[in-house]
């Protein structure tokens, strides 16, 4: 598995939504930046996170947050019939958030993907700008105090280094196939 660097060109990818739409990173073009989340149905951290998933979706509406599901063939609650129900349930229907199946699970190989969640934060250029937890919580009960990718897109935004800081994301690991 290869880990995507900062500064390093994204992998393409060219994946079908919650919608059976194609859905490629070119597409994305339009937008400033795109926040790439690994996630899945079920995993209790990525329920945790769709509260900031939702309020980063609200606050940056130039940048595109793509949810991509490497467990839709690996997990029964994760499947590609399950993730309309997720994305209206809970209330991630909106034009700049995109909820993808990686069924063969090889973008989550190339982009180095370890978990759900698992943030990237890529440039216009689609460059990886900054991988970390999308904010300082250590578990799914836990209170946020600090917004680490809300600092990222800030900065990314205004043309700014990306933050020194960086956490390891935390989460289920990923159902891989064998």
């Amino acid at each position: 598995m290869t880990t995507l660097e900062q500064g390093q060109k994204a992998p393409r990818f060219e994946l079908e939504d919650y919608q059976g739409q194609t859905v490629a990173l070119s597409d994305l073009d339009n937008y400033d930046g795109v926040l790439v989340i690994f996630m899945c149905n079920h995993c209790p951290y990525v329920q945790a996170e769709v509260p900031e998933i939702k309020k980063l979706n609200d606050e940056f509406s130039s940048i595109a947050i793509v949810g991509i599901n490497p467990n839709a063939e690996t997990h029964p609650m994760d499947s590609e019939k399950k993730m309309p129900e997720f994305v209206e349930e809970k209330g991630l229907d909106s034009p700049h958030f995109y909820y993808l199946s990686d069924p063969d699970q090889e973008v989550a190989k190339e982009f180095g993907a370890e978990c759900t969640p698992d943030p990237f934060l890529l440039d216009m250029r689609h460059r990886l700008f900054y991988h970390s937890k999308l904010n300082d919580k250590a578990g799914p009960d836990d209170e946020v105090e600090d917004r680490y990718m809300k600092e990222a897109i800030q900065k990314m935004l205004k043309k700014q280094d990306p933050p020194e800081a960086h956490e390891e994301p935390v989460g289920c690991s990923i159902k891989w196939k064998e």
